[in-house]
């Protein structure tokens, strides 16, 4: 018999049984397991890196199994005991020990970030700890400043060189309060004030106060990559027929670096039905959800999420940091959670676990929600307009606001709304100067605006919410614009390198630390994209000056380099 799957059934067995107690007539049936398995088919052999997963109800540990490898370099395969880097999803850790801080009055959630940290900038704002937890303070992600300044994430780097290239900033992407836009950086910063207010490290915190108490012993928080780790996930990413191991000599914390173990993640899930830690004042704060300043509340809590699965209400964080890709999604009415922890990139833990879902709940969600329906002819009665009356509204628009472009054409008698690459969706007039777009599930409306008798600008609505403002532009071409007057080297302070742009034959090319990181596309007059870093714009009056926005990072300044001789 193979190895392999010898080795597989013994930790499975060994784990599932012993380890945790489980309960047999707890245990879904076959034929339940058989689709659960079907699900990580791909990963299921001994070459591949690979997931564990499991299924929590009414208390106990249904169903835990792990499929492909831990360690392909040693064939070790992934058990219920292998220990997995969560990224993101260790957030909620790092708010239960500011949870508990602030129950033992040790903190204010109102208090100012810079009492803790004073070597932050103050950007002329207030930011809270309250804004650090729900991800409304405005800071840009550090992590995203360090793809743009051109260091990998394979590179060493400290929560102190976070700490570092915050200061560096000169303002804030928005208003504290104002929004709710993900940044990592609130979750480093909220790990120096554990740090610091309780003369331990996070780590230690966390373990004395959480893990130990509920007996997660194989959880902890790394701050120490080179920590040898007996049962530890080594992530992947798959290059041509091959994977290729990451390199992690990551120590940041807060927002990351969290190693724990399906077992241990089960005991952290029962504490929100039988705490053992915190207490109901702990759990009503962690599900807390955040208030902007206009007085609205987001889905964000304290590192969970509040949101709706057909029909069911869910709490849940996911993470995707290097190949590992996570996802902790709980039922909470149905007492019901599923756990996926994947080693390797394009893995969607998320989209396994809603399938893990339709499998072991599914009386449960068609009875609360019938499937969602595509709106894909003319269920709403159109008005009638001609082919110029509809011209009129034929243009180029772009968000200066989200950076993205969109563009509107005629084709058969009817309006087009493209996002490029035949990504596209038919308009349906329901108004003179109102459309539906039609095939989509949510209620997307387009409410155009004409000035002097041309496009102007265009509206976007969800459900007749969220606007999102677009305005015509005329689309321009690289010989439209004198790129050979733009290249040159530019540096930026707050990110502390130089950008170099280079004139090719195929147009023009952003070079950091002599790595070509994308062309520029031209969008407008002295505006570019780069596609999947940013979009440039330079000063209208000053060439030699540049601003570059990016996901989750806006209005980096660049300045041209004086040429010395």
């Amino acid at each position: 018999m193979n190895l392999f799957i010898v080795m597989k059934a013994v930790i499975t067995i060994f784990f599932v049984v012993l380890a945790l107690g489980l309960d047999v007539n707890a245990q879904i049936n076959p034929e339940e397991q058989a689709k659960i398995d079907s699900i990580f088919s791909q990963w299921d052999h001994p070459n591949s890196p690979g997931v564990a997963i499991g299924t929590v109800k009414d208390g106990k540990l249904v169903y835990s199994k792990g499929y492909g490898m831990a360690n392909l370099d040693y064939g070790i395969p992934i058990s219920g005991t292998s220990k997995f880097y969560i990224a993101s999803m260790a957030k909620q850790f790092t708010a239960a020990c500011i949870a508990l801080l602030a129950i033992e009055g040790k903190i204010d959630l109102d208090d100012e970030v810079h009492a803790y940290i004073p070597e932050l900038p103050r950007y002329g704002e207030v930011i809270t700890i309250r804004n650090l937890v729900h991800h409304t303070s405005g800071l840009r992600d550090y992590l995203e400043l360090m793809y743009l300044s051109g260091t990998s994430f394979e590179d060493y780097f400290t929560i102190e060189d976070g700490i570092q290239l915050l200061g560096r900033q000169s303002n804030v992407n928005f208003l504290p309060g104002e929004k709710h836009s993900y940044s990592n950086s609130g979750y480093i910063l909220l790990a120096e004030i554990v740090n610091r207010v309780s003369g331990m490290t996070i780590r230690e915190y966390a373990d004395r106060n959480i893990f130990k108490p509920l007996g997660m012993n194989d959880t902890f928080f790394n701050d120490d990559h080179s920590q040898i780790i007996n049962n530890r996930v080594v992530s992947y990413r798959k290059e041509s027929d091959t994977f290729k191991r990451y390199v992690q000599n990551f120590d940041a914390l807060g927002d990351g670096n969290l190693i724990t173990t399906i077992k241990d993640l089960y005991l952290w899930d029962q504490n929100f039905y039988r705490p053992k830690v915190g207490g109901a004042k702990f759990l009503d704060l962690m599900l807390t959800k955040g208030r902007l300043n206009n007085g609205d509340t987001i889905d964000y809590a304290f590192g969970l999420v509040h949101d709706t699965y057909k029909g069911l209400p869910t709490l849940s964080h996911g993470g995707a940091f290097l190949g590992f890709r996570t996802q902790f999604i709980r039922f909470p009415e149905q007492r019901f959670s599923i756990i996926v922890l994947a080693s390797v990139s394009g893995s969607n833990p998320t989209g396994k676990a809603y399938q893990i879902a339709d499998i072991l709940l599914k009386d449960k969600l068609s009875a609360s929600e019938p499937e969602v329906q595509k709106l894909t002819s003319f269920e709403v009665e159109p008005v009638p307009l001609t082919k110029d009356e509809l011209r009129q509204f034929e243009a180029s628009y772009w968000s200066y606001e989200e950076n993205y472009s969109r563009k509107i054409y005629l084709k058969s008698d009817t309006l087009r709304y493209s996002r490029g690459e035949q990504n596209e969706n038919r308009l349906l007039p329901i108004d003179r100067n109102e459309f539906q777009m039609l095939d989509v599930t949510d209620g997307l409306r387009v409410n155009f605006h004409l000035k002097y008798g041309k496009p102007y600008k265009m509206i976007v609505t969800v459900n007749g919410n969220n606007p999102s403002e677009l305005y015509a532009y005329m689309p321009l071409e690289a010989k439209d614009q004198d790129l050979k007057a733009l290249e040159g080297s530019y540096y930026s302070k707050e990110l502390d390198c130089t950008y170099v742009l280079k004139v090719r034959l195929d147009g023009l090319v952003l070079m950091v630390n002599d790595v070509e990181m994308g062309h520029l596309r031209p969008v407008m007059d002295g505006l570019f994209v780069i596609e999947d870093f940013g979009v440039i714009k330079f000063d209208e009056k000053n060439k030699n000056v540049f601003v570059l926005d990016a996901n989750r990072v806006k209005q980096i300044k660049f300045s041209k380099s004086k040429t010395i001789g």
